[in-house]
């Protein structure tokens, strides 16, 4: 009875990986590379926007606060915690820098497809939500600037 279920279990696992795979394969690895540096280099814009609409707000005095508690702390600590914010900030950069530039191998093609295609969807997502920042820190200058 048990071998019955297993062998349906390891049937349907060896239909799912074979699926997985075609659709990892579907992908143009040139175009994927393409779009990986175009949101590459926008997640890079919106980091340092980011970041220089919190210094404008912040140094505007007290009716701005930063609402990250782990960079509110650190900018506590004058320059050497604002340093220490950035390199924070920054530090996603690096495995996404190393993915952006990873030459396709044919050796690991599947592999290299699972990697690339996964910073696609997690480059695309981090700038949607860095545009969302971006977006507020910058409303918020313009209302506090014109009074709307």
């Amino acid at each position: 009875m048990f071998e019955k279920a297993r062998a349906r279990m390891r049937a349907r696992y060896a239909e799912a990986r074979l699926r997985e795979t075609k659709f990892l394969m579907s992908f143009d690895l040139p175009k994927i590379d393409k779009r990986l540096l175009v949101l590459l280099s926008l997640f890079i814009a919106l980091n340092f926007f980011d970041a220089l609409s919190t210094l404008v707000a912040i140094n505007l005095g007290p009716n701005f606060v930063e609402l990250n508690p782990i960079a509110s702390g650190l900018f506590r600590l004058d320059f050497v915690g604002f340093v220490a914010a950035l390199g924070l900030k920054y530090s996603p950069m690096v495995p996404l820098l190393y993915v952006t530039f990873l030459p396709s191998n044919q050796k690991h093609q599947l592999a290299v497809r699972v990697v690339k295609v996964s910073a696609f969807v997690a480059l695309a997502a981090a700038d949607v939500f860095l545009l969302a920042v971006v977006s507020s820190n910058s409303l918020n200058l313009i209302h506090f600037y014109y009074g709307f």
